[in-house]
């Protein structure tokens, strides 16, 4: 059982790399059981389809990132540190798995429909969190926020970005980075 565990991982991850390589419609099975180290029919010992690892990828990439910024929000009452939280995790959760968030980002219409309204689903629930942080600073703090949806995707966009051109070898690290976007959105949210 341990083996089918980690093959399991070792073909989703790889799936994530070659979707985001090539494209989800792009991919092909036999190349992914290539890359994953095995044969070609032997991927469906794993998973019934292209769609299962792609549906999988995404439902576990979104319900990951709700329980990890649930968790790291859980115990901090300041809206504002909450923000700062907030932008920390999402940059960082990017570019530590940038495979799995651009699947998750750019191939949603690439889902049959039943799997479509589940990843949203998570995707609302996630954007839902940063909304909360968002109406707490304006009711607790008087925060400049009349769109605070149209704010909450501009945070996660925005954040999410930083993942197409950061390199660990640049001049700014992941911290100073998201410190910097904090300060940006924190300066741009306060009462004047």
């Amino acid at each position: 059982m341990k083996e089918t565990i980690s093959r399991r991982k070792i073909i989703l991850q790889e799936a994530a790399h070659l979707f985001r390589e090539k494209s989800y419609p792009g991919a092909t099975l036999r190349e992914l059981a290539r890359r994953a180290g095995i044969q070609g029919g032997s991927i469906y010992h794993h998973f019934a389809s292209k769609q299962e690892i792609l549906f999988e990828l995404m439902d576990h990439t979104m319900s990951d990132m709700i329980e990890r910024l649930s968790d790291q929000l859980a115990d901090i009452d300041s809206p504002l540190e909450k923000l700062r939280t907030t932008v920390h995790f999402h940059i960082e959760y990017h570019v530590t798995g940038p495979d799995q968030t651009y699947i998750t980002d750019e191939e949603l219409r690439n889902l049959e429909p039943e799997n479509y309204l589940k990843v949203v689903a998570k995707r609302d629930c996630y954007q839902q969190i940063i909304e909360e942080v968002l109406r707490a600073g304006k009711a607790e703090q008087d925060w400049q926020l009349d769109e605070p949806k149209l704010y909450t995707r501009a945070l996660i966009k925005m954040c999410a970005g930083v993942s197409t051109w950061f390199k660990p070898e640049g001049a700014l690290s992941i911290k100073q980075i998201a410190d910097s976007y904090a300060a940006l959105l924190c300066n741009g949210l306060l009462p004047r």
